[in-house]
């Protein structure tokens, strides 16, 4: 079948028009430059709606940027039906609260498991590609995000197999990093590129994040040895900076190669790998993610609790009309009463409104005191939960970066007991290996990076740590 996939980008946008499958096949290929300026969204707006002009009625697959969503692979217990669909609606649950989330499979093994890659957008984005497509009559039939291609591609290359290995698609100015541990997904993470590809400055960068990959996995003490590297999306005279360091790594490193599988044998397909992977579709023995899809369910639901309301409205205004009236009936009847007289001048007599209103004061009095006493006592607990943070333990925090990194503490919440950070260095920051580091001094529950920035020729990195909290029952800290 037919299909065109639209590759949303900053710098640019990729359209790629092929027949889809289980092996997919490019037929056409075109690249469309961004404008320096403006606002990105609505550029890419004008790229699909001059493109639905001179191509009206062909099914369209959007792959969002990575900066625009997120992603989660999970490898769950082997299911089917609606087992399957509860389990991964908990992922989906778990890994997205908020906006349009959704899941592919990606492979599925009896032994092994299923192999999830989950996809979310924020909502308002997903609001606003579903009513500039509908308003324009483009024929949507999927959303999905990168992983999802990069996923579907490694699984198709039967060469790369049962490989322990890293792999790198660079897109633009980040690398998206994948380890497969014996031909099975087990670890990725993106980056910002910050050098100029093919400076030393460059291969340096690479050499890092490599490192922290092989540290991060010999850390969860893993039998099996990372043995090789491949690449994709980067020149080869360019990545040839980094090349000689992951070999004093004792890792083999190649480019990857797509082959003459995917058509168009005349030009290289490598630039084209989004396109490719947004046209994979085998229906018998997985699912796509689809965000699309997930996108217009929520819309669905919230029209038909609209119709509800619309049609239960003019009853319910009838309904009132009717209780008011017998009400008004009731109490007209009863003011005549001269029994219900008495009563009404008794109750807002002077002397009884008095002392009602010096019962209602008393009242709220005892229930703002019960509720200081509360917090007083919850805020206690709290701040007994949490160490202080004294010389020593910054001293350990400051030797883990070690020479080259310089550490300035920002903020200490006693409520919650996070310590807020910067890490400094001239150099570009190990993050993986120095989170690792920071783990491994005991101090903290939880370590978590926020930002990280080159400014003023220096790289800083942003840290939100948890400290380890102490008990207040006498029987010692344990894990939450």
């Amino acid at each position: 079948m037919s299909e065109t996939v639209i590759v949303l980008q900053e710098s640019s946008v990729l359209i790629g028009t092929g027949k889809s499958g289980q092996t997919p096949k490019l037929q056409e290929t075109r690249k469309i430059p961004m404008e320096g300026y403006g606002n990105l969204i609505e550029q890419w707006d004008n790229v699909l709606i001059n493109y639905q002009k001179s191509h009206k009625g062909e099914q369209i697959r959007l792959v969002l940027p990575a900066g625009y969503s997120s992603v989660r692979v999970s490898r769950i217990p082997y299911a089917t039906g609606k087992q399957l669909n509860q389990m991964a609606g908990k992922v989906l649950e778990e890994g997205f609260r908020d906006g349009i989330a959704d899941y592919g499979i990606i492979d599925v093994d009896k032994k092994d498991g299923i192999c999830l890659c989950c996809g979310g957008a924020e909502q308002d984005v997903m609001e606003h590609i579903r009513n500039v497509c509908k308003e324009n009559g483009l024929q949507i039939s999927g959303i999905t995000v990168p992983m999802e291609g990069y996923l579907r591609l490694l699984k198709q290359k039967k060469e790369y197999q049962g490989k322990t290995a890293v792999f790198l698609f660079f897109e633009e100015n980040s690398v998206t990093s994948v380890l497969y541990k014996k031909g099975m997904y087990h670890y990725s993470t993106r980056s910002r590129i910050f050098s100029e590809p093919g400076t030393l400055d460059f291969g340096t960068e690479i050499v890092r994040n490599i490192s922290g990959i092989m540290q991060f996995y010999r850390g969860s003490r893993e039998e099996d040895p990372i043995t090789d590297v491949y690449y994709v999306g980067c020149d080869q005279d360019d990545f040839e900076a980094a090349i000689e360091g992951l070999q004093n790594m004792n890792l083999q490193v190649a480019p990857f190669r797509l082959g003459d599988d995917f058509g168009m044998p005349e030009k290289a397909v490598e630039p084209w790998l989004l396109c490719i992977g947004g046209l994979y579709a085998d229906k018998k023995k997985s699912r796509n993610l689809n965000l699309w899809k997930a996108a217009g369910q929520e819309g669905e639901q919230g029209e038909k609790q609209k119709e509800l309301w619309q049609h239960l409205l003019v009853p319910g205004i009838v309904l009132g009309v009717c209780v008011v009236s017998i009400a008004g009936v009731k109490v007209l009847n009863q003011v005549t009463s001269s029994q219900i007289q008495k009563m009404e001048d008794w109750i807002f007599s002077d002397s009884v409104q008095e002392q009602y209103q010096q019962a209602t004061e008393l009242e709220n009095k005892s229930a703002d005191i019960l509720m200081a006493e509360r917090q007083v006592t919850q805020a206690t607990k709290n701040l007994d939960s949490y160490p202080d943070l004294t010389k020593e333990m910054i001293e350990e925090i400051v030797d883990a970066g070690g020479k080259d990194i310089t550490v300035r503490i920002r903020q200490m919440d006693a409520d919650t007991g996070i310590l807020e950070f910067d890490a400094e260095s001239q150099k570009v920051i190990d993050i993986p290996g120095y989170v690792v580091k920071l783990q491994n001094t005991g101090l903290f529950s939880e370590v978590n990076y926020t930002g990280y920035v080159y400014q003023d020729d220096k790289y800083s990195l942003s840290l939100s740590c948890t400290l380890e909290g102490v008990s207040t029952d006498g029987e010692g800290s344990g894990e939450e």
